[in-house]
């Protein structure tokens, strides 16, 4: 890490402390609070244009996921962009959302917090892990990862849809399919 990263962590982390005194509204240093799930991921931006995850863990430091540019934005024809899917639905909104809503299979509406131009929807797609403390670095990091396929094989088949002040912006797919190089089968 360059001193340049030093300095970004530790700005995060005076942030993230700032946050868990107040809980709400917090800029410290250029982040600002974004939207976050009832569990323990809040989402940040800073005025340089930088996104991050912040994952909260009780009585350790905070872990960062730290998007230097950003994250990608929304494509032309959806006014959002899904960050991450597990352990809930994070992401960005353009301008003008005002709902996001996520449909499950069955029916169920889960709406989404939206703060600023970021979204959380808390919907668990899939288990978390469950390895003991004496697993393996490579146990833990093959059950993560194969949690994340088992969230995405699942996302893409949930529907979402957006509203802004005039009415419906979008209906269709969650995930942008192109995005995630899925086939349609």
């Amino acid at each position: 890490m360059t001193t340049s990263d030093d300095q970004q962590v530790a700005e995060l982390e005076a942030f993230a402390a700032a946050y868990r005194a107040a809980a709400a509204g917090v800029s410290y240093s250029g982040w600002h609070a974004g939207a976050r799930t009832a569990g323990n991921r809040l989402l940040a931006y800073h005025d340089s244009g930088a996104e991050a995850e912040v994952v909260f863990r009780p009585g350790e430091r905070p872990l960062f996921n730290i998007m230097q540019n950003g994250h990608r934005r929304p494509d032309d024809d959806r006014p959002f962009t899904v960050w991450s899917v597990t352990p809930a639905i994070c992401g960005t909104v353009e301008p003008g959302v005002r709902r996001l809503e996520v449909i499950s299979g069955t029916g169920a509406v889960v709406p989404a917090d939206i703060v600023a131009h970021t979204f959380a929807v808390d919907l668990q797609l899939a288990p978390p892990p469950v390895l003991p403390d004496t697993a393996s670095i490579d146990d833990r990091l093959d059950e993560v990862w194969g949690l994340n396929g088992q969230a995405h094989e699942l996302a893409r088949r949930l529907t979402a849809r957006v509203h802004g002040d005039d009415g419906l912006l979008y209906e269709g797919s969650l995930l942008n399919l192109k995005h995630y190089n899925f086939s349609d089968d």
